[in-house]
């Protein structure tokens, strides 16, 4: 135990250090490298409390998502200094990538308490009380990201580098997701539009499960919090100086401007 607890502490160390000083790693150390799902929600929530939990600051965003049917999604925290309103500039000089995914998002209208019973699906669904378009922007701490594994890209809040926030509806119930529209547009430009795209087909599918995990996880969820479900679009590489603009017809629409 006391091997596994240095380890996830050593690991969040480094990952602090990354953070602090917008840098990367080469190469990680093997003797702190996550051994389970677990230890990558450790160091997460471990970084979490160095990054802004320690400064008053709460956990109001997560990035959910899952690469096929069946899989348990994974979930982790976004800091929320990182989490912008749909037309803002961010600042990505301290971006090592840019990849922008197109995503939808689901906001909580009403509290859900830590319980001994598992939330159903239908009161889960009855919680959300909007369906809202989001960009998120994904960079990493990690230098070889892609050869760095799935548990240290877990580890590393799901290699996520902001979030932004644009309109929604409230009345998403009767929407057809699975069959939604969606288009990306880099300086006008169009880059993707398409109907379905969701590796789910439809993202509800694992939102109750990523709920249940969230409430025990964070102690609770709030109204107002919001989770991710995944990206629609596939992740684009941009460079700095790129307005990107996400439109889900009928729901919203969201827009960045990249510094």
């Amino acid at each position: 135990m006391t091997s596994v607890n240095t380890s996830v502490t050593d690991a969040v160390t480094l990952l602090h250090i990354a953070y602090r000083a917008a840098g990367q790693f080469e190469a990680l150390p093997a003797s702190c490298a996550p051994q389970t799902v677990e230890q990558a929600y450790a160091i997460q929530d471990g970084l979490a409390r160095k990054l802004w939990l320690d400064q008053g600051l709460r956990t109001s965003c997560w990035k959910v998502g899952a690469p096929r049917p069946g899989v348990t999604p994974y979930s982790a925290p976004i800091p929320p200094q990182r989490v912008h309103d749909s037309g803002a500039v961010v600042d990505t000089d301290a971006f090592h990538m840019i990849g922008i995914e197109g995503e939808l998002a689901f906001r909580l209208g009403q509290p859900l308490t830590p319980r001994a019973e598992l939330y159903s699906q239908e009161e889960v669904r009855a919680a959300i009380g909007e369906l809202c378009v989001t960009i998120e922007l994904v960079d990493t701490r990690l230098q070889d990201w892609q050869q760095a594994g799935e548990l240290w890209r877990l580890a590393d809040n799901q290699i996520n580098g902001a979030l932004v926030v644009g309109s929604g509806v409230t009345d998403w119930q009767g929407i057809d997701i699975g069959k939604q529209p969606v288009i990306l547009r880099f300086n006008g430009e169009e880059q993707a539009n398409k109907i379905g795209g969701h590796p789910l087909g439809d993202p509800t599918l694992i939102l109750t499960e990523a709920v249940n995990h969230l409430v025990a996880r964070n102690g609770g969820l709030q109204a107002g919090d919001l989770i991710t479900s995944g990206t629609w679009t596939g992740m684009i590489f941009v460079e700095p100086g790129t307005e990107v603009e996400v439109i889900f017809p009928g729901i919203g629409e969201a827009r960045v401007s990249l510094g």
